[in-house]
């Protein structure tokens, strides 16, 4: 079975597509177009339950929504970056232009969101706090993932935005407005990076020997953490070449591209993890349970990396209960 994305999909269907920033109803046709294509390849296919189809239309239409809405939201981000010296100067400050800047990339998302999917939640980082819905349809959103670097100038920060069915994690989107790479993927249909060139399927790196391994270790810049420095000096021991790049989300998406072996990190919050995660579940590589017992209001430790290395690292973090990660 061709497990082609499907924007790509889309893209050969309705060659508009790319040219025209499509309404939320055209998404939904276009959803309804690629059902059509589908249905035409149904005979090859195992046979659905009679609720598949609908289950796969919606996420489809979600799936279409997400891209599109992360790029929209990188390019805002993308515009206050630019801005970042004269608004520190108008706002009073660097927490408040990095808070304001954060709350209205969040906001853009939230609303369109909202607009597309009224019944679905969203547990977004600004409004975390004040969370009170359900969580078996719910949307997860770092709006700025890597905001020190944001607001430092330096080009390594991300638009985040996961989609979360009954605890299980089925879309993820990871938008790097800097470098216009938009890292894709849902559940089954493997992991992808677009850019100007068209997708590129991901593939997590073929590292099988710890001591050959570039791993990335975050951690809270101003928080002294004695685990987090005892991991460091593990890893040292272990021959592991460590980086801290400074945004969770960005990173694990570069650990499904294969730039970096693994990410590595003792308390993130969901906002940052998930879209990553299922990224590099889709490319091949290992993501170990997250979120924790407490749930996704809760941070937990977060491992995601190349196959051949997962059990050595596991182990050697030892923040996981035992499980194969074959």
């Amino acid at each position: 079975m061709n497990h082609r994305p499907e924007r790509a999909r889309l893209d050969r269907d309705a060659p508009a597509w790319r040219t025209e920033r499509p309404s939320f109803a055209r998404v939904a046709a276009a959803a309804a177009t690629l059902g059509k294509a589908r249905a035409r390849t149904r005979d090859a296919e195992p046979r659905m339950t009679t609720d598949e189809p609908r289950i796969s239309m919606q996420l489809s239409a979600r799936y279409v929504a997400a891209l599109d809405i992360a790029r929209s939201a990188g390019e805002l981000a993308r515009n206050f970056f630019g801005q970042r010296e004269t608004l520190v100067v108008e706002h009073k400050g660097t927490q408040d232009f990095v808070s304001r800047a954060d709350r209205a990339v969040e906001e853009l998302i939230r609303s369109r969101l909202a607009a597309a999917f009224p019944g679905d939640g969203f547990l977004g980082e600004e409004t975390a706090a004040a969370f009170a819905g359900e969580l078996e349809h719910v949307w997860v959103v770092d709006p700025i993932d890597g905001t020190h670097n944001f607001l430092r100038g330096v080009r390594y920060y991300c638009v985040s935005i996961a989609y979360v069915e009954n605890g299980q994690r089925e879309i993820g989107v990871v938008y790097d407005p800097e470098h216009d790479e938009l890292f894709h993927a849902r559940r089954g249909h493997g992991a992808w990076c677009e850019r100007k060139s068209g997708d590129i399927r991901l593939q997590t790196s073929t590292c099988d020997v710890l001591a050959d391994a570039f791993v990335c270790v975050g951690h809270h810049d101003r928080t002294p953490e004695p685990r987090v420095l005892a991991l460091r000096h593990a890893l040292m021991d272990a021959g592991v070449a460590t980086r801290n790049m400074g945004a969770g989300a960005l990173q694990l998406a570069h650990v499904a591209a294969g730039r970096f072996d693994g990410f590595v990190e003792l308390s993130l919050n969901a906002w940052d993890a998930m879209a990553g995660l299922l990224l590099i579940e889709e490319a091949g590589g290992y993501a170990a349970p997250f979120p924790g017992p407490d749930g996704m209001r809760v941070p937990a430790p977060v491992l995601g990396c190349a196959k051949g290395i997962a059990e050595p690292l596991a182990k050697l973090i030892g923040a996981w209960p035992r499980r194969s990660p074959g």
